[in-house]
């Protein structure tokens, strides 16, 4: 049997990286790509500037999606105004409702990712959302976000000095998640200001912080591969081993679903 071919969404942003001038880049952090590669799949970089009217064809040719962190969801994608000034100046993670401009939202990137969102829904295709993508799975079924999350006692942004904070998630005992963990409860690490304010179709709430936001979710209709994670478990598995589980999980699916 092959390995499964599974498609990695991107970043897309200006960068002076190469000379003094901003050029556009797409781009990957490579923990994503390691995860892939080290649970047995063949990871294949996605990108916005794909037609959409061709998104049918290059789904077709997965066998499996993993949506990545990244930029904010664009508000138009759930019908809000944003309520958020993303600001140049900002180096490090802002303040609520006072963003770097690395996060600001990309449209075109989001409206690329939710067409093939729901391209690989309408084909069964393995769906795995980390962070952003999370949320982006919650946005394509009609869900909508907090633009900034209630602060609480639970940490879910990076701090000022760069660390990461870890924090538990409950998961739900009848969920796939707990089959897959094997517990009903898992440290995760946690970069993010936004999260799932109403919940999208076909989906339910499978995990839950401390303080009471949903971390984690799952896809409802049969036979169908949908899992989202607000954490970072292509991050804290070098850390905490039992994150390395849902990467298993997830290629295991991909490898029952393979196509010619």
């Amino acid at each position: 049997m092959r390995k499964p071919i599974i498609g990695v969404t991107s970043n897309l942003d200006n960068i002076s990286a190469l000379s003094n001038y901003s050029d556009e880049f797409i781009f990957v952090r490579t923990n994503y790509i390691n995860a892939i590669i080290r649970h047995g799949g063949i990871p294949v970089i996605l990108n916005c500037k794909t037609p959409l009217e061709d998104v049918k064809t290059l789904v077709s040719s997965l066998d499996g999606v993993l949506f990545i962190g990244g930029q904010d969801v664009d508000t138009r994608c759930y019908k809000e105004e944003s309520k958020i000034k993303y600001d140049s100046t900002i180096t490090d993670s802002g303040t609520p409702h006072l963003r770097p401009l690395r996060d600001a939202p990309n449209y075109e990137r989001d409206l690329f990712e939710i067409e093939t969102y729901k391209e690989a829904k309408e084909s069964k295709t393995p769906i795995l959302g980390i962070c952003r993508g999370y949320q982006l799975i919650n946005v394509a079924e009609g869900g909508t976000l907090h633009q900034e999350i209630p602060l609480t006692s639970v940490l879910h942004n990076i701090l000022p000095d760069e660390t990461i904070p870890a924090h538990q998630v409950a998961i739900s005992i009848d969920s796939k998640l707990h089959d897959i963990f094997g517990t009903d409860s898992i440290t995760i690490y946690s970069i993010h200001h936004q999260g799932i304010k109403d919940l999208g179709h076909n989906l339910r709430i499978t995990g839950i912080a401390e303080d009471g936001l949903a971390e984690a979710i799952e896809g409802t209709l049969p036979n169908h591969y949908v899992i989202g994670i607000q954490g970072h478990p292509e991050r804290s598995c070098h850390h905490f081993a039992e994150n390395n589980l849902l990467f298993t999980s997830f290629i295991e699916a991909c490898k029952k679903t393979l196509k010619r």
